[in-house]
């Protein structure tokens, strides 16, 4: 079994205690602790907007760096232009990623630098989080999007998709 990576983990935690919550709730709504209820609904709720607030905290500093870049090197760009140039740009950083691990099995095995090939997936995320702001996407819609998906997903693989 493979070491579930940390939005795994992160995901499958916050899942664990939403459902453990709601089974509470469940509970309460059948011996008429409906303040207790109440609380653990609370509860539910804080643990998805923390899950945004932290997507949202990320977005800002993203959108900061992507206008200072914009202002300072006086960029003009289409939509279609931004979405060729930050692709590429994505492209280039899975290539970075790429070369911190052991891929060329006719080589010599080296030693993976975790702190190096972590610096390059947060590059990539730098990207992403352009990308996504230039289509559209706010923490809240990718939340919901990214929910949605991932029970189809589950799904398919179910399904034996």
């Amino acid at each position: 079994m493979t070491k579930p990576n940390f939005l795994e983990h992160f995901e499958e935690t916050v899942s664990n205690a939403k459902e453990r919550l709601e089974n509470l709730i469940e509970s309460a709504k059948r011996y008429g602790l409906d303040n207790f209820m109440a609380g653990l609904a609370t509860a539910v709720e804080i643990l998805e907007e923390e899950e945004v607030e932290k997507l949202e905290k990320m977005f800002q500093m993203q959108q900061a760096l992507d206008e200072r870049i914009i202002e300072e090197r006086n960029i003009d760009k289409t939509l279609d232009e931004w979405v060729v140039a930050i692709t590429i740009a994505m492209e280039s950083e899975i290539d970075e990623i790429r070369r911190e691990v052991n891929w060329k099995w006719w080589k010599q095995e080296k030693e993976i630098d975790l702190e190096r090939l972590q610096e390059e997936v947060i590059d990539l995320w730098h990207f992403l989080l352009s990308l996504s702001r230039m289509v559209g996407l706010t923490p809240e819609t990718i939340f919901e999007r990214y929910m949605q998906k991932n029970a189809i997903n589950h799904k398919r693989q179910d399904g034996g998709y």
